[in-house]
């Protein structure tokens, strides 16, 4: 970090080169995102019959593509987002093949993040943030893109037993 103004007016002076390529990779991003978002509203409205399923993504794209998710999200996590709406998507395709199966894999995944949301609103209550929370948030995402489109692949090894574990650790 800059400990003066002189400093400061330098690492500016260094920044400023970048900056148009950073908003042209946000940028980059964010259509991608939202190309993929189109996609998922668009299959959605076929699903009624499923209505735990589409109400469990609704839910999941409403966490994710809020108001103000672009500044709200850190970057190297808003670079997955494009893969989570696209897991989404084949989640979607899998569902009319075997609804049984999508519905079995909620039930695996539904303890766990009602654990993380207990645990995030009694923080927020308290004003507190826990970076271990917060990481435990992204690999519920994670373990979604393991179980409902597990050709995606995720960046690290997940399951619903490591969660546990995580869980119980934290």
């Amino acid at each position: 970090w800059p400990t003066d103004a002189d400093a400061f007016r330098a690492r500016c002076a260094e920044a400023k080169p970048r900056l148009g390529l950073l908003a042209q990779e946000i940028s980059r991003l964010v259509g991608q995102i939202l190309g993929e978002w189109h996609a998922v509203q668009k299959k959605l409205p076929a699903f009624k019959s499923h209505a735990a399923a589409v109400q469990d993504i609704e839910k999941q794209i409403s966490r994710l593509i809020g108001k103000r998710f672009i500044a709200a999200t850190p970057f190297e996590r808003l670079q997955h987002f494009p893969r989570y709406l696209k897991a989404v998507s084949m989640r979607l395709d899998k569902l009319k093949a075997d609804p049984a199966r999508d519905a079995r894999l909620m039930a695996e995944y539904a303890p766990l993040w009602t654990n993380y949301e207990r645990r995030a609103l009694l923080l927020a209550k308290q004003g507190v943030s826990h970076p271990q929370v917060e990481q435990f948030r992204w690999m519920l995402e994670e373990l979604r893109v393991q179980l409902f489109a597990q050709e995606l692949r995720t960046p690290a090894p997940v399951s619903v037993k490591r969660l546990q574990k995580m869980w119980e650790g934290l």
